[in-house]
């Protein structure tokens, strides 16, 4: 009777907080396991749906595994005889059938290549679930409220589905998204300007922006004289010592915004509604 195959496994992490302790172990096979089945079997314990593994074995690139595909082999599926070393390296949301293909194709294995390579697939499939879920659902991210005082101020929304609103203003394209609890606001390209909860308060913050820039366009100061409503003590971020500074506070109330504008629309977004903030800023609007 042979004995049990030694398997060394060990896999990246996926996340800070991932990596705090090692995920190195064993697993033992029959001699003669086919090499698909042992990698089925050490496969990573974080199974979400699109998420792409590549297997190497040794100093060979072996298969592609995910949870919606299973083992994909990129080598023959030879029986396991002798001792192996198995890494899962994590290649990110890069689609595992697309990821398979590429390198079936002969694609080097680097996965921040890949990852460029794939980034026009991933917005142009993203942006056809988004359309597809605001044609097919009436939920909707943000309140009719807020677009009404959006779309008065001027913006000019152009998706509008359960986890993200996008709109034109000033010819500049605005995004609010969610994540996880927190309501991010982008403006152009790059950071988040804002990350806000609960959503409630995003929603004011964002029309504070938006008035903001209105007063601005008319040769007012960005924000009037007002009484600040009591509110949480913001504190400033530690980083780059170059840029606008970035303000955080934690508690029921959550936000970290960007520069002196972002504080003034945090400042003026405490305690009222969107329709008091326009009053406040904008009182010829009503």
């Amino acid at each position: 009777m042979t004995s049990p195959i030694r398997i060394h496994v060990d896999r990246d992490s996926v996340a800070m907080g991932d990596d705090v302790q090692s995920h190195a172990h064993e697993i033992f096979v029959a001699e003669g396991t086919p090499l698909s089945a042992v990698l089925d079997r050490a496969s990573p314990e974080i199974r979400a749906s699109g998420w792409s593994w590549v297997a190497v074995v040794g100093d060979r690139t072996a298969a592609v595994w995910s949870v919606d595909h299973g083992v994909r082999m990129l080598v023959d599926d030879i029986p396991v005889t002798t001792e192996i070393d198995v890494l899962f390296r994590y290649f990110v949301q890069i689609d595992p059938e697309w990821l398979y293909a590429r390198l079936r194709a002969g694609a080097p294995p680097d996965r921040y290549d890949l990852e460029r390579e794939y980034a026009p697939l991933a917005r142009e499939r993203r942006e056809r679930e988004l359309r597809r879920r605001e044609r097919e659902s009436d939920d909707r991210y943000l309140s009719p409220e807020f677009v009404r005082a959006a779309t008065g101020l001027g913006a000019v929304v152009d998706l509008h589905a359960d986890t993200v609103c996008r709109f034109e203003f000033r010819d500049e394209l605005w995004s609010v998204q969610r994540s996880d609890t927190m309501t991010l606001v982008f403006r152009g390209g790059g950071a988040p300007v804002a990350s806000l909860r609960p959503t409630a308060f995003g929603e004011c913050w964002i029309i504070a922006a938006l008035a903001a820039e209105v007063r601005a366009s008319l040769g007012l100061p960005r924000f009037p004289e007002f009484e600040a409503h009591p509110a949480p003590e913001l504190h400033a971020m530690s980083g780059s010592r170059t840029g606008p500074v970035r303000w955080a506070v934690t508690g029921p109330l959550t936000a970290q915004v960007t520069g002196d504008d972002g504080l003034g629309c945090f400042r003026i977004a405490v305690g009222r509604s969107i329709t008091e903030i326009i009053d406040l800023m904008l009182p010829t609007a009503g």
